[in-house]
């Protein structure tokens, strides 16, 4: 059972005002859900993470990034030849950002993602179809790189199970998962700063079935 505690203690313990915690939730609806009321707000102790974490961005950053995206999944959308819509066209599961305790650098990005899926692969590769579209992109506050990736899971009764293997594989690293929508331009997010050499991959055990 998840540990909660009212909003006094809540700013006490993520450093945050009222106003800057509420923010978070109404953009972020799926962790609000995760709140509970009883007479007043409860707040999980476990949502610490997310307001100390790089990938907290200040609400015009959020904003610009939501425009960024948008520019991107329009100019994608048009372009039919582009990958990015051909991956748009296909269906995924989560949604994946993974900010390393490690100051990594693109080379060690791209082995641990590489790792992972080997990992999936070789614990799941028989019983599912796995897909992954990464990207590495540097951190806007400090050294080193993070990644996003998207994941598909052809057995739907397998996607929690491979979610938590996926957040103990990087057990040492801060994890942010949600569910895939297409409709809030994800993969474009994703592929935001362009896609070139070891920045980006596409994995999948089925690729050449899928006309990939």
């Amino acid at each position: 059972m998840k540990k909660l505690e009212n909003l006094t203690e809540f700013i006490k313990r993520t450093n945050k005002s009222k106003s800057k915690i509420y923010r978070f939730y109404k953009l972020n609806q799926d962790l609000f859900s995760e709140t509970v009321l009883k007479k007043k707000r409860l707040f999980p102790i476990e949502h610490e993470r997310y307001f100390n974490s790089e990938l907290m961005f200040d609400e015009n950053k959020i904003l610009r990034t939501e425009n960024k995206s948008m520019r991107n999944l329009i100019d994608c959308l048009v372009d039919k030849d582009s990958l990015q819509f051909r991956l748009w066209e296909l269906e995924w599961s989560f949604f994946f950002t993974v900010a390393y305790q490690a100051d990594r650098n693109k080379k060690s990005c791209y082995r641990q993602i590489n790792g992972m899926y080997e990992h999936l692969l070789s614990k799941y590769g028989d019983e599912t179809g796995v897909r992954i579209f990464f990207t590495t992109e540097p951190f806007a506050n400090k050294a080193g790189y993070h990644n996003h990736f998207v994941i598909h899971i052809e057995k739907k009764s397998l996607h929690q199970e491979i979610v938590e293997e996926i957040k103990s594989y990087f057990s040492y690293d801060r994890v942010d998962v949600s569910l895939y929508d297409r409709y809030k331009a994800a993969l474009f997010y994703a592929s935001k700063e362009g896609l070139v050499n070891e920045d980006w991959d596409l994995f999948g055990n089925k690729l050449s079935n899928e006309n990939n």
